[in-house]
């Protein structure tokens, strides 16, 4: 039997569902190019690492370059978060690691990105709910290609 009580036990399941709430809210407002949810994800002073993006100290660094490389152009991208390892530090501190499956394509000239990495993030509560303080993505695999006259050309990106 666990030493925790069972109100404590359940108040992890619901830190647990609304991490992963927050964090699909997250990915699909990167998939809307809704770059004001996506703000809201994050505290203001988070650090986000996200080789080879950059690494930015405070939510606005990731928002300006997102809305540079992604709301402003054509693009259509693709995140589909998997396999969270959440675990509840206290009340109102988590982390967990999570895999990020991305693809990405651009019409404008027929190019794709295919991306895999792992997301470590750290989470705080705050009076608005969970949110991210720390994310950092360590890329696993990036494949580049093109399509292009009806052949795909494509290339392994080394990590």
């Amino acid at each position: 039997m666990s030493a925790l009580s069972l109100e404590d036990r359940v108040a992890r399941l619901e830190a647990e569902a609304d991490i992963r709430r927050l964090k699909a809210r997250y990915l699909n407002a990167c998939d809307r190019k809704d770059a004001e949810t996506m703000r809201e994800c994050f505290i203001p002073e988070a650090r986000i690492e996200f080789p080879p993006i950059g690494t930015f100290d405070g939510r606005d660094g990731l928002i300006d370059i997102f809305t540079q490389f992604a709301i402003n152009t054509p693009i259509v991208d693709s995140h589909q978060g998997h396999n969270a390892e959440i675990t509840v530090i206290d009340a109102d501190n988590a982390e967990a690691r999570w895999h990020l499956a991305y693809t990405m394509y651009d019409p404008r000239n027929g190019g794709f990105r295919l991306l895999s990495t792992f997301y470590f993030d750290r989470y705080v509560r705050t009076q608005a709910g969970w949110r991210i303080s720390f994310s950092r993505s360590e890329p696993r695999a990036i494949v580049d290609g093109k399509l292009e006259g009806g052949s795909l050309q494509a290339a392994w990106v080394s990590t």
